[in-house]
């Protein structure tokens, strides 16, 4: 008996499943629509059918890139509160290290002036803030304007030193996400956060045992 025909929006999440991991082993720029179409088992005027034209595809592609690193980047929320931190950084450095073509492409055309890009990286950053926010909330500190705006810079410091050791691998992979992890809890102060709330929650902090 013959497989029943999948609806176009199975087509449609195949197709971008597939370009997706295609990102995983060459830049953004390279990525062949007619290539993702042969893979998919579909003409490559059918790709215009689902996503009207080139830049179309390329947002869609960008958008469910960006989604599954956003998955990859949530901490396990079976941990402790205090514990999640730490397992966030650890995944925000796995994760750009895995797919580190997914996570430059869409960091790159958001500052592109590509409007669709950049609403696509700030719903990245800002679900990883307010995160954050939370956890922060959750051990008793408060969650200010100002612990915001602090949390997003710290996100774009992360950022630039997972990039520059990518680059550049002068440290492990513990030191840098105990660099990163450090400089959070440095920067809580200039945002109006007592110090003493801040040991507090360092030393609520569950022991690590991650491995380099």
């Amino acid at each position: 008996m013959a497989a029943a025909p999948r609806s176009p929006a199975d087509r449609r999440a195949q197709i971008l499943e597939i370009a997706v991991r295609m990102l995983e082993s060459e830049s953004f720029d390279d990525l062949s629509m007619d290539r993702v179409a042969a893979e998919a088992g579909v003409s490559s005027p059918l790709l215009f059918h689902y996503f009207k034209n080139k830049q179309g595809f390329r947002n869609a592609v960008l958008q469910a890139s960006a989604e599954a690193l956003q998955q990859r980047m949530t901490p396990d929320p079976t941990l402790p509160t205090s514990a999640q931190l730490r397992a966030g950084v650890e995944t925000f450095v796995d994760a750009v290290v895995a797919h580190p073509t997914s996570y430059l492409a869409v960091m790159r055309l958001a500052g592109s002036g590509d409007e669709g890009m950049r609403r696509i990286y700030r719903g990245m950053r800002r679900t990883f803030t307010d995160w954050i926010v939370r956890a922060l909330a959750e051990l008793g500190l408060p969650a200010t304007p100002a612990v915001d705006a602090a949390v997003q810079g710290w996100q774009a410091f992360m950022e630039e030193v997972v990039l520059s050791w990518l680059d550049e691998p002068t440290m492990t992979r513990v030191e840098v996400i105990e660099l990163c992890e450090r400089a959070f809890y440095h920067l809580l102060p200039a945002a109006g956060l007592d110090v003493e709330q801040i040991a507090r929650a360092l030393a609520a902090r569950q022991p690590n045992t991650a491995s380099p």
